[in-house]
């Protein structure tokens, strides 16, 4: 029984104690009890929503759109719930507590207080908290993971800990607005501001999940991993995507593969399996050229944008080959090619080529050539029949090497800002080991396989 709920530095005060418990990420939730009319008062919450700052919001269903600070993109003052308020069963109330000084997010931390109609079985404690997005609240049992699953590959050295991944990945991940602007409401306590740094996170929890380690610790970081996706998902299905945009959208794919998959979840991998153009920045990123047959790096652009960063460095710096020869971007092999995916898009190939069901999922295997490509060879420049300049004529003089890039062929080879030393040596101890073929005879063929529970 609560009259207060403290987690991270937030306190909600209520009007009298109310039933009350964990959900198995650590997330607390509330029902009425009797004379309470069938909701929970909330009286305050600590720090106050005041000019702006420490907002509220009560099941963000929005993905343009937030309640949470008045600095960041997208602040809608009218999302903001007032106090006191009556909350009823199936909602999420979702508090920010906002930061001074920082120079991207708005937000310190998050947290999420889950109103339910009744305590979920055994008080939460093997029952993934709802999504916080949306109305929609389900509860997904965490002993129905198919944890069986994983591959349990040998320990590398100087890995880093079950427990210290599971702390990255505990709070709410407050992912749920389009555009690059979404940096600016992820709280730092929380996650990185950066997609990149995201993507690379998720890839790295990933890969560890798949080495061997203490069962306990390794289904601990399991449930923070596939609370994140279970986040996702719901935001998705209220218009969420990821549209490819620098280095800010990725990493994203992974961790909803990963728990359609682990969830045994149908609906969730369908969501992932037949993407449209623009839903992840994997897919937006990469591409068959016409004119190499390789996989190439590039979003879809205008031939227009492409040159008009070509030749002035404005517009979008990271613009497709019109013409599908090379690589795409201000200069190939630098800018976001290299600095902000290629070493996420690098762990994410090898997280799918290491579990080869999340293959059946994702579907497509340009990310495994390019990731291969990248480490191997670098930047992709030659043929390339076009000289620079913008025009689209033909380069008929070789003296300075054909095309518009020649010296940047074979750049970068396996370089990329945002690294990490455990997803490298990951791919150097077991990237060889990885087949190429697999197969989708264990597909995904029933609804949750009884993993969800009803909220009502």
């Amino acid at each position: 029984m609560c009259f207060q709920v403290q987690q991270y530095g937030v306190t909600f005060t209520l009007d009298r104690a109310y039933p009350c418990g964990q959900f198995a990420n650590g997330d607390y939730w509330v029902t009425p009890v009797e004379g309470s009319l069938g909701k929970v008062k909330v009286l305050s919450i600590t720090p106050a929503y005041e000019e702006g700052r420490n907002g509220l919001e009560v099941n963000p269903s929005r993905v343009d759109r937030h309640g949470f600070d008045a600095g960041a993109d997208g602040f809608d003052e009218t999302l903001v719930q007032t106090l006191p308020y009556s909350a009823e069963p199936n909602e999420s109330l979702v508090k920010a507590v906002s930061i001074i000084g920082h120079d991207k997010t708005y937000l310190d931390t998050a947290v999420v207080l889950t109103v339910l109609a009744a305590a979920p079985p055994e008080g939460g404690r093997n029952v993934f908290r709802p999504p916080y997005f949306g109305q929609s609240k389900p509860l997904y049992s965490t002993n129905g993971m198919r944890l069986d699953l994983l591959p349990t590959l040998p320990a590398l050295p100087d890995m880093p800990t079950l427990p210290e991944l599971s702390e990255r990945f505990a709070r709410v991940q407050l992912d749920h607005q389009l555009w690059w602007s979404a940096d600016q409401i992820h709280p730092v306590k929380n996650m990185p501001d950066y997609g990149a740094a995201i993507a690379m996170d998720n890839s790295v929890a990933s890969l560890r999940l798949m080495v061997e380690g203490d069962p306990v610790e390794r289904k601990q970081l399991a449930i923070h991993l596939v609370q994140y996706g279970i986040d996702l998902d719901a935001a998705m299905k209220g218009g969420l995507h990821f549209l490819a945009d620098g280095g800010h959208r990725h990493g994203r794919k992974l961790v909803l593969a990963l728990s359609a998959l682990l969830l045994n979840d149908q609906a969730m991998a369908a969501r992932v399996r037949d993407f449209q153009q623009g839903t992840f920045q994997e897919d937006g990123h990469l591409y068959v050229g016409a004119g190499s047959g390789i996989v190439l790096f590039g979003q879809l652009c205008t031939a227009a944008d492409y040159w008009e960063n070509q030749i002035t460095g404005g517009n979008s710096r990271d613009c497709r080959d019109p013409y599908g020869y090379i690589d795409g971007g201000q200069e190939p092999g630098a800018y976001y090619q290299m600095c902000c995916t290629a070493k996420a898009f690098k762990a994410t190939a090898l997280a799918l080529r290491l579990l080869p069901a999340l293959r059946c999922i994702w579907t497509d295997d340009r990310i495994l050539r390019y990731a291969d490509r990248w480490v191997e060879h670098g930047a992709w420049t030659q043929p390339d029949p076009y000289q620079p300049g913008g025009n689209g004529a033909l380069d008929n003089n070789p003296a300075d090497g054909t095309g518009r890039w020649p010296g940047a062929h074979g750049a970068a080879r396996d370089e990329g800002y945002y690294a990490n030393a455990f997803a490298d040596a990951m791919w150097a101890a077991y990237r060889s080991q990885a087949s190429d073929t697999y197969s989708c005879s264990s597909r995904i063929e029933a609804p949750c396989n009884g993993v969800l529970i009803p909220t009502r």
